[in-house]
């Protein structure tokens, strides 16, 4: 694996994931309860896909893993919405609806120092003229015991992955998964910044300074861990796209979602083949 190659792919493939967008949107097909969902998702994470671009052409390969999180996410709450159907649409919008209306009342006390808003000294008046619809949605996202829930389904997103694979195949399954592995609790850790982080993305839990004759071997060995790793977390970006365009085409059965995801997938064999070829020859 090459970080130039893999640089040069996903810019391709960020090509196809903003035709897909463009294809499912509302002036393309028309409104959908399920588009305006996922459609917004899709786009800011098509900036997230240019931003990890810029980041990876300039070496900033520690903040391009780290926005590799986020965008495996969305793509995963994308797919589990298509595959979920109306109920995560629905529970998508409501959470928003009265997380929104919570955010009103948000504060924090820390060591006695306050933040909060004057508008909580009218709280009552605001729970009396809540319209019943915000009243059901903050039923819904609150426990017996009158606890707010945080999260806006209550599948882990193992499980989100599971349910993706069984709706989408084999072929979804294994390049999510594959990207889920290799992405998710690592790069948690160097996002959070704990010591275990620093070491994964630094490459020192793969070789201690001890090993290294003098400095300036250590940091070649290092740099290239970085590079590596970089470039690693490119190609998983690859494919989770992939796998993607796959489930908005089996999801909206169009032309162009056809043809889009034929060719990143056309495109992805190209690369592979030439990977291969360039290990033969080594």
């Amino acid at each position: 694996m090459k970080l130039t190659t893999e640089i040069d792919q996903l810019k391709i493939q960020s090509d196809l994931f903003k035709e897909a967008i463009h294809a499912i949107s509302a002036s393309t097909i028309g409104f959908s309860e399920l588009t305006s969902v996922i459609g917004p998702i899709l786009t800011l994470n098509e900036t997230t896909l240019r931003s990890v671009i810029l980041l990876a052409e300039n070496n900033h390969h520690r903040d391009l893993i780290i926005l590799s999180r986020p965008f495996l996410e969305s793509i995963i709450n994308v797919g589990f919405i298509c595959a979920k159907g109306e109920s995560a649409v629905v529970d998508s919008k409501k959470y928003a609806y009265q997380k929104g209306y919570r955010d009103l009342f948000r504060g924090i006390d820390i060591n006695s120092f306050k933040i909060k808003s004057d508008i909580n000294d009218y709280l009552d008046e605001f729970e009396k003229a809540a319209p019943q619809a915000m009243k059901d949605a903050l039923a819904d996202f609150t426990t017996k015991k009158g606890k707010e829930i945080m999260n806006w389904t209550p599948e882990t997103t193992k499980t989100r992955l599971e349910l993706i694979g069984k709706k989408y195949g084999d072929y979804v399954n294994v390049l999510l998964t594959f990207a889920f592995f290799s992405i998710y609790r690592d790069v948690s850790e160097i996002i959070h910044n704990s010591y275990y982080g620093v070491r994964i993305y630094l490459g020192m839990q793969q070789k201690d300074m001890t090993a290294f004759k003098s400095a300036e071997e250590a940091a070649e060995y290092f740099g290239k861990h970085q590079e590596n790793l970089a470039t690693l977390i490119l190609q998983q970006i690859n494919i989770s796209i992939n796998a993607l365009l796959n489930i908005l085409n089996q999801k909206f059965k169009l032309d162009s979602t056809d043809d889009i995801f034929k060719r990143s997938n056309d495109n992805l064999v190209d690369y592979a083949n030439k990977i291969s070829t360039v290990g033969n020859n080594v």
